[in-house]
């Protein structure tokens, strides 16, 4: 119990207090802020109208009315598309051919060119949604029309041109917002970097500090040093959280209460890996360079910006071991789906059994270090 206040007083007298508080709430303020526009509308594109007719003029007003697409720009001659997206000034360049409106009229094919610079590829996303709403609802009007001339009623005509129709519905995230995975991700990432490097440092402080020994003599006491930055991150991540709600639009459905279980799991586990990590280091010094066998990692494989699922079976397998990875479920699964803590009981298992094998690791370690003093101690009697 002891050393359970010592590591209190530690914690609330270090600089982990002001870092894990406040760099997260930074974070989630300054990206929160950034990327409170979730998707990209009003695109700008140029148009190359070579046919300069009413209806390639009609086609261009009915582009620039769609959500996605901005025409910023109308050129009535050829120009390479190379020079128009050199300085970035626009995203996309559509070329309508010379004799549209005739092609039209004559019932023939039109070939419609639309040029995406690809070299953003995920700002170009709602380009192509766009255009293909845009060519499909063309499409079925002239169609429908032509039908009607022939003297078929208006559900007559539909139903020959579009016999099948697809009504869809985006879940959890209907505008692709960057604050529910890329935000919070980041977020998540400070979070885990700042708690490992505090408690990666434990031993080696007490190392330095010569209590060390002491502190052995009492495996569960040492194992409980890093409550207090467990629970301390716990409260860090939902004030972050919070943040993200009010200021980002953060879509959380979940019971903030009823999240806190799994969260305190998560920052637990960290807590545990990160003493395990830093164990051996010869002081606190030493700890920042070997937290980073965790914290790279989680970045690039947890969730944070690809799903887990795009990686072959052998990294994803490596996913899995990550505690982050586990942490994402649940904060798609309470948070955004709003699905009870009864239904995540194999999720919470799986900390349960991280912080069962990361103890066992802790005893291990705890069991050689004390052979290694009472060897060191026999020597020096011997030596004497």
């Amino acid at each position: 119990m002891k050393s359970h206040l010592d590591e209190w007083k530690f914690a609330l007298s270090s600089k982990f207090i002001p870092a894990i508080l406040i760099a997260p709430l930074i974070v989630a303020a300054l990206f929160g802020y950034m990327f409170q526009n979730s998707q990209i509308n009003e695109a700008p594109v140029a148009v190359v109208d070579e046919d300069n007719s009413s209806y390639s003029r009609s086609f261009i007003d009915k582009v620039n009315a769609t959500q996605y697409l901005d025409v910023t720009s109308v050129f009535n001659e050829a120009i390479e598309p190379e020079a128009l997206m050199a300085n970035e000034k626009y995203m996309a360049v559509i070329y309508l051919p010379r004799g549209m409106e005739e092609l039209r009229f004559q019932g023939k094919s039109v070939n419609i060119g639309l040029l995406i610079d690809n070299s953003m590829p995920s700002a170009i996303g709602n380009i192509r949604t766009g255009m293909q709403e845009l060519i499909m609802v063309e499409n079925t009007s002239q169609s429908v029309g032509k039908l009607k001339v022939m003297g078929m009623s208006d559900e007559a005509a539909m139903g020959i041109v579009t016999p099948l129709s697809l009504q869809q519905r985006l879940l959890f995230n209907p505008t692709s917002d960057f604050i529910g995975f890329m935000v919070i991700g980041f977020v998540n990432v400070v979070a885990l970097g700042i708690t490992a490097i505090a408690t990666a440092s434990i031993v080696p402080r007490l190392r330095v500090e010569g209590t060390l020994g002491e502190a052995l003599r009492s495996p569960f006491a040492l194992w409980s040093r890093v409550l207090p930055y467990a629970i301390i991150s716990c409260i860090s991540l939902l004030l972050a959280f919070g943040l993200l709600k009010q200021l980002g639009g953060l879509r959380f459905a979940g019971q903030p209460f009823a999240f806190v279980v799994p969260l305190l799991l998560y920052t637990l586990t960290i807590g545990l890996m990160g003493m395990v990590v830093g164990w051996t280091a010869a002081d606190p010094s030493k700890v920042a360079l070997r937290t980073y066998a965790i914290v790279y990692p989680s970045f690039m494989l947890s969730g944070v910006q690809v799903a887990p699922i795009i990686f072959p079976a052998p990294i994803q397998a490596i996913s899995h071991m990550l505690p982050l990875t586990w942490l994402f479920k649940f904060i798609r699964g309470m948070g955004y789906r709003g699905g009870r803590l009864a239904y995540y009981v194999q999720e919470m298992g799986v900390f349960v059994a991280m912080i069962g094998i990361l103890s066992l690791l802790v005893g291990l370690l705890t069991l050689r270090e004390t052979r290694r003093a009472k060897l060191h101690a026999n020597i020096s009697k011997v030596a004497a």
